[in-house]
């Protein structure tokens, strides 16, 4: 039996395909937070948005997330509408939301797979090294967390950067005309506006390939810009810490300690946490990002030493031009990476870019001495891998370490597999002979792909097992069984009203994907307007344009503040209707009509334990149990009344 192999695509082939079935893996159950409201928006395109007068689309910022009572842009929410209703008109009604956002991670992948192939080809001269680009793109947790099965809308700022980049090189080394790039740019550029408000970041790419094209002929500025990068990015650093505030422990509770061996709240211990981040989000191969700077740092201020003008071609040399380019982003990304969530969406393509040169670096390195300390290298990266999984399954959460493993092995055989046709062409499965110096690299790279695997679907796993291991739905990162049951409940009844429901998390699932008038206090995407709970032209009275350094990074340029405002809750009508609410008492008549009639809420969804739930003191669900009202539909943690 023989089989010919006249190309290497099977070697990416695959890289494909062990990412689609980590994604199918995962089906049919939903995760996300953001995603939810994603697919609210989704449902509510496609139940005529764009052109109900209830719509939250009043200005023509709307459409771009940045109008009060908008958030999103509507462009994944319109895609994903449109898969909706492509998959349901072909399925006859089988298929639904579930299997949209499966096709929408599929082609995700296929377009991150194809816009970082590009790119890596552009960037390194061997085909293994390109290999390992893409591979650390694809396996990375960050990206195998945004497309397995939710709807990221950063993700797709994410391949804009890494398309840019392709863009803007080609730019710099005359490999494409321009008029044609500027419209390409522009494309990419509305493309970003209508997924996410980040867009306005990706603008870095133009500003840096602009600058670099300016000094391209100036050697004495080529050479002081060079050794200016590293302290211009500590200096930046510093900068980004104090107006950023370190975003990422902000975020999380300041009394919380992460570590009993450092104090995260000191410099070395934000230096430790953020390192640990990056190296989490990033896959193991992160942690030679570093080196991969340093060096080629290095490599551009030899070549200006040495650059004299019988050597003037250097300004036209395309890896001098690449490399240059690249490395000018470290200073914006110092300035952002105390700001975990902007550099990741950001800077993640120029992060693995310099994470892969690292290890290309490393290996060279090593390899001129010997050949053997070059494997031992790849024994320490898989050691690193495999102990992370042991400690990380043990420590977080209780999963079978075997998926982990067998999956991992499996993918390493397949890998195995494409290489041994691949290497030798002609395969006769009746007599194979291996030259171990032709195995040598391929052994290098599968082994150091699979140790990469290993750390992503570990951390992954874990990941998903912690947001889904909660008894009670509302704590939950995904779509519980509680939920679902929920929804299908409300599928059989004729709601002519509103849900009003006691907690946030489960309002934005059930709304998501059970599109159900469900609302909980404060909302930004739309709810207010489409269900009629505040008037289009109060919100474009109350409207004013608000400019100012702050609201340039967090991307909000107009602020809704009611003239009458005394409190700074009352700039959201929900959320003062919701307050308005909660001190109904069920136990009057009156109360039940006002809250019928008045607020049109037909259905209240409450937890069985009212003590659970954070600052639970609403007279509202308090009074439930001693109404006459009972709940006409229940599940182990909820309660579903309607009101009469």
């Amino acid at each position: 039996m023989r089989i010919t192999i006249n190309n290497n695509n099977q070697y990416y082939f695959l890289l494909v395909i062990v990412v689609i079935i980590i994604l199918f893996t995962h089906y049919p159950r939903i995760y996300g937070v953001d995603a939810y409201q994603v697919m609210w928006m989704a449902n509510a395109l496609r139940d005529g948005a764009l052109f109900s007068d209830n719509t939250w689309l009043i200005h023509p910022t709307s459409y771009f997330g940045y109008y009060p009572f908008s958030h999103r842009a509507i462009g994944v929410p319109m895609f994903l509408a449109f898969l909706i209703s492509l998959l349901n008109f072909f399925s006859f009604g089988i298929f639904g939301i579930t299997e949209a956002i499966l096709a929408f991670n599929i082609i995700l992948i296929i377009i991150i797979y194809k816009s970082s192939r590009n790119l890596g080809n552009r960037l390194f001269e061997e085909e293994w090294s390109r290999f390992l680009f893409v591979a650390a793109i694809l396996f990375s947790f960050d990206v195998i967390n945004n497309i397995t099965m939710t709807v990221s809308t950063r993700i797709i700022i994410t391949i804009v950067m890494i398309v840019l980049l392709n863009l803007n090189l080609k730019v710099l080394t005359n490999s494409i005309n321009v008029f044609k790039a500027i419209i390409f740019m522009f494309l990419l550029l509305m493309i970003g506006a209508l997924s996410h408000r980040l867009w306005v970041g990706t603008f870095i790419t133009i500003v840096i390939m602009i600058f670099t094209a300016l000094i391209r002929k100036i050697r004495n500025l080529q050479k002081l810009i060079v050794f200016l990068i590293l302290p211009l990015s500590i200096i930046a650093f510093f900068i980004g810490l104090e107006i950023l505030n370190f975003g990422f422990l902000l975020r999380l509770d300041p009394n919380q300690t992460f570590s009993p061996f450092f104090d995260e709240k000191t410099l070395f211990g934000m230096g430790i946490l953020l390192s640990w981040f990056y190296v989490w989000n990033l896959g193991v191969i992160s942690i030679f990002f570093p080196v991969g700077v340093i060096i080629t740092l290095y490599k551009i201020a030899t070549l200006l030493k040495n650059y004299d003008e019988k050597n003037a071609q250097l300004n036209n040399n395309r890896q001098f031009l690449q490399k240059y380019y690249l490395i000018l982003f470290i200073i914006p990304f110092s300035f952002l990476l105390p700001s975990t969530f902007y550099s990741i969406v950001i800077f993640f393509p120029i992060l693995i870019i310099f994470s892969v040169s690292g290890i290309i670096y490393i290996k060279d390195f090593i390899a001129t001495y010997s050949e053997t300390l070059s494997c031992f290298l790849l024994v320490i990266l898989l050691f690193i891998s495999i102990v992370y999984s042991f400690i990380k399954i043990e420590v977080s959460t209780k999963i079978d370490l075997w998926f982990v493993y067998v999956f991992s092995f499996i993918s390493f055989i397949l890998f195995l597999f494409i290489f041994l046709i691949n290497k030798y062409k002609i395969l006769n499965f009746t007599k194979i002979s291996l030259d171990p110096l032709k195995m040598k690299k391929g052994l290098w790279l599968l082994i150091l792909t699979i140790s990469m695997l290993i750390f992503s679907i570990t951390t992954i796993e874990t990941n998903r097992a912690g947001m889904c291991s909660s008894p009670y739905p509302w704590e939950n990162l995904c779509l519980t069984e509680e939920e679902i049951e929920i929804i299908e409940y409300f599928q059989n009844e004729d709601i002519d009203g509103l849900i009003f429901t006691t907690n946030k998390d489960i309002a934005n699932k059930l709304s998501g994907v059970g599109f159900l008038p469900t609302f909980h206090g404060r909302a930004s995407i739309g709810i207010d307007l489409w269900y009629g709970l505040i008037n289009p032209n109060e919100v474009l009275e109350n409207t004013e344009f608000a400019f100012s350094f702050s609201n340039l990074l967090d991307q909000r340029f107009f602020r809704f503040w009611p003239k009458n405002a005394i409190y700074n809750y009352e700039t959201s009508p929900l959320e003062v209707l919701s307050r308005k609410i909660i001190i109904l008492n069920m136990t009057y008549q009156e109360d039940r009509a006002l809250l019928r009639s008045e607020y049109n809420v037909q259905y209240i969804i409450s937890i069985k334990e009212p003590l659970l739930e954070d600052g639970i003191n609403w007279i509202l669900i308090q009074s439930l149990q001693q109404s006459e009202l009972e709940p006409v539909f229940s599940t182990q943690h909820l309660l579903v009344w309607k009101v009469y």
